[in-house]
């Protein structure tokens, strides 16, 4: 049993290391109208972000992926931190344009 856990455990550690390998970039908001957003529409606001809620340039998003509608907008959707670093919101969706993710 202990030889048969030796490679299960060396497979859930590169398991592991390979997801966190694969992040993609770290943004923050290029200005502060940046909309949070619920799903790849501009007009659709998040639940957590509508009513004046607004995030401010020491925000980031932690982007997963990238996602297009159907005229052409760029969409990241990620997760957002606060400006301690703090996870505030999960699997959000932003407009790639209103956001700075540097070189």
């Amino acid at each position: 049993m202990p030889a048969l856990l030796k490679p299960m455990t060396l497979a859930l550690c590169l398991a592991t290391l390979s997801g966190a390998a694969l992040a993609g970039p770290t943004c923050s908001p290029s200005d502060e109208r940046a909309r949070i957003l619920a799903s790849a529409s501009t007009g659709n606001l998040h639940r957590d972000w509508k009513g004046g809620n607004r995030v401010g340039y020491g925000w980031s998003l932690q982007v997963d992926r990238s996602v297009r509608d159907a005229a052409g907008t760029e969409y990241y959707v990620g997760d957002l931190y606060d400006t301690n670093g703090h996870l505030a919101t999960r699997k959000v969706f932003v407009v790639e344009r209103e956001w700075d993710c540097g070189p």
